[in-house]
């Protein structure tokens, strides 16, 4: 794969944190856009490309002006031409509820598919205890969706809850969206024993219906319990049973088998349907010593 054809994109404070925490897990295999009108969501970020859209001049944000961040959006997007032409893969990731996520997300989703760019987007959605927010996020989701080839709704009630089980921060993803994209970006930008690429995941999104994303990370010693990790990723409420197409890829360590790879695959394809269409890699690397990791796109939903 060429340099530059995965583009992981934040789009407003959250997104902006997630995509740059995601990054971090794979710097050299993907770009790095950051979209944001407060300043602050820039600093620390080194290697992106960041486009401010300064909503009223004082860099402070878009505040809930979502129509507003998605004609600045529409208006500075030019500068980052360059990106969007080598891109063959958009890994969009946002918080629906506030302005610059709720308007200029979509917008940005519409551009990168109008360029034959496959769009995968991550989108948060708002505690249900913030009805203003949830009620803006309601209102943009619909766009979102139309303009992405696969759409990711993560519960923020649910990220919570795995944070605190994993110990973590969910703003920052609770781990699981940085597992999520390390996983894919390696999946397709690395070689492995058995490789899948670009075309194997148009082929699989195609299927008619919803798609989405799904991870399990866990102890080579204890195969299942990666499968089970992956069936309670903390998404919204999604029910993979039944899904026409799969593509599945199970990362580990020189320590794992033939055995581990079945056992893995095999499980977690068991809860789909009969005839689906499943597309399987494999990749051994030094860092996964002991640990097995699962990355499945599902769809035909």
């Amino acid at each position: 794969m060429h340099e530059g054809a995965i583009l992981i994109c934040g789009v407003g404070g959250l997104g902006c944190i997630w995509a740059d925490s995601a990054h971090r897990t794979c710097p050299d295999l993907a770009d790095l856009l950051l979209i944001d009108a407060d300043e602050a969501s820039f600093r620390g970020s080194g290697q992106a490309h960041c486009l401010h859209l300064d909503a009223i001049g004082d860099g402070n944000g878009a505040a809930a002006l979502p129509s507003l961040a998605a004609h600045r959006l529409a208006e500075g997007l030019s500068s980052m031409d360059g990106l969007l032409k080598r891109a063959e893969l958009v890994i969009l990731m946002t918080g629906l509820g506030g302005g610059t996520g709720s308007g200029a997300a979509s917008e940005l989703a519409r551009i990168a598919t109008s360029r034959n760019c496959l769009v995968l987007s991550i989108a948060g959605l708002p505690f249900a205890e913030q009805p203003l927010r949830s009620a803006i996020a309601s209102a943009a989701l619909p766009a979102l969706e139309a303009n992405s080839h696969v759409c990711i709704h993560v519960s923020m009630e649910r990220l919570a809850w795995y944070a605190r089980a994993r110990n973590d921060d969910w703003q920052t993803g609770s781990g699981w969206i940085q597992d999520l994209i390390q996983g894919l970006v390696t999946t397709l930008g690395r070689v492995g024993k058995m490789n899948l690429d670009l075309m194997d995941l148009r082929t699989v999104v195609e299927h008619p219906g919803k798609a989405t994303l799904i991870v399990g990370v866990g102890s080579i010693s204890n195969p299942m319990e990666v499968v089970e990790v992956a069936r309670q990723s903390p998404l919204a409420n999604t029910d993979v049973t039944g899904a026409r197409g799969c593509l599945i890829q199970v990362e580990g360590g020189p320590d794992m088998t033939l055995s581990h790879l079945n056992e893995v695959s095999e499980s977690f394809i068991s809860s789909l349907h009969p005839d689906c269409q499943v597309l399987l890699g494999a990749r051994a690397s030094d860092e996964m010593v002991g640990r097995l990791r699962l990355v499945a796109v599902v769809s035909g939903l």
